[in-house]
């Protein structure tokens, strides 16, 4: 009991700093696996800073470790994310692109029902030259075809 209540009166410090945007975004790029573990379920708690951290959470939900809780973190927060930046920051996601990419991308992108973020990956590899990013785009349309605007 005594810890609960320690937790929620730091997690209220946290909620009050003015600059909590850039000291989660500092801690979930280079903090130690227990302080960017305590963001992420922060920001599962407290979404209203995902979408300014949206590319950071992106990047750690395709990230082998931090996948499912970078994910919770996005999926809580997913009806306040504009599509557009969502479908911007997926996009950026894919500068190497990786068929592997392609595939987690997309797979989080429908988990958290971000379908014109899905639709704009979709697109992409259906342009690439590669013929196994193109089957990640014929793949993810007909499973999802019908949920993309």
């Amino acid at each position: 009991m005594a810890a609960e209540q320690e937790v929620a009166r730091c997690r209220a410090e946290v909620n009050q700093l003015p600059s909590r945007v850039a000291l989660l975004a500092k801690v979930l790029s280079s903090g130690s696996a227990w302080d960017r573990s305590a963001s992420l379920e922060f920001l599962r708690l407290f979404p209203e800073d995902v979408q300014q951290l949206l590319d950071l959470l992106v990047d750690l939900s395709l990230s082998t470790g931090w996948a499912l809780p970078a994910r919770e973190a996005i999926r809580a927060a997913r009806k306040e994310i504009d599509p557009s930046t969502f479908a911007r920051v997926a996009l950026e996601c894919l500068s190497d692109g990786e068929v592997e990419d392609y595939l987690r991308l997309a797979d989080v992108l429908a988990e958290v029902e971000a379908w014109e973020a899905l639709s704009a990956v979709i697109g992409k590899a259906a342009e690439s030259g590669d013929p196994e990013i193109r089957e990640v785009s014929r793949s993810f349309t007909e499973s999802h075809g019908g949920l993309l605007p």
